[in-house]
């Protein structure tokens, strides 16, 4: 059996990473998983823009199903936030975990400890073009275990006009 995209990225480091965090992320099939999310958008501009992109509705109580399909070279991900479908796909370059949706592509250090996972971004590129630091979109995101599952804040900003959308919630993996 191959080993995960998240195995291969991070080695043995992965281990840090509390069950069933580490268990999920080690598949190298894939795996899927439900939560509930609260989604805040930024005002005007930064709405319309985040609508165009795909990016989930503003809400509470937001309903996610995940579902991540793998195979030995890159991950699949299929995040649905109330019926609105945002698709991304993972693989792994040198050390870095690059993920790709429409015309962006961020890489991103992963740093796992025993409380959970942090993504650091180092890059970001638009139609393959790479973007310099001030002007890229800057994603934090983090995943920090709690029982049966993690909890997890991805937030999106935008150079000048600040935070495009941030989403968090409790995600629990349903276990094959």
């Amino acid at each position: 059996m191959p080993e995960s995209l998240y195995r291969r990225v991070i080695g043995a480091r992965l281990d840090l990473l509390p069950e069933p965090m580490r268990r999920f992320h080690d598949s190298a099939t894939g795996g899927s998983a439900s939560g509930r999310f609260v989604v805040t958008r930024g005002g005007s501009v930064k709405n319309l823009l985040a609508s165009l992109m795909g990016l989930p509705l503003a809400g509470i109580d937001v309903p996610l199903e995940l579902t991540v399909s793998a195979d030995e070279h890159c991950e699949n991900w299929a995040r649905s936030f109330a019926g609105r479908t945002m698709k991304t796909r993972q693989w792994q370059s040198k050390e870095l975990l690059i993920e790709a949706g429409g015309p962006m592509r961020f890489a991103f250090e992963l740093n796992a400890r025993d409380s959970g996972l942090e993504f650091k971004q180092v890059r970001a590129w638009f139609c393959l073009v790479p973007l310099p630091h001030v002007a890229a979109p800057r994603i934090q995101a983090s995943e920090t275990a709690c029982e049966n599952g993690w909890n997890v804040i991805v937030q999106m900003s935008l150079p000048v006009l600040g935070t495009m959308i941030r989403y968090e919630g409790r995600v629990s993996p349903r276990d094959a």
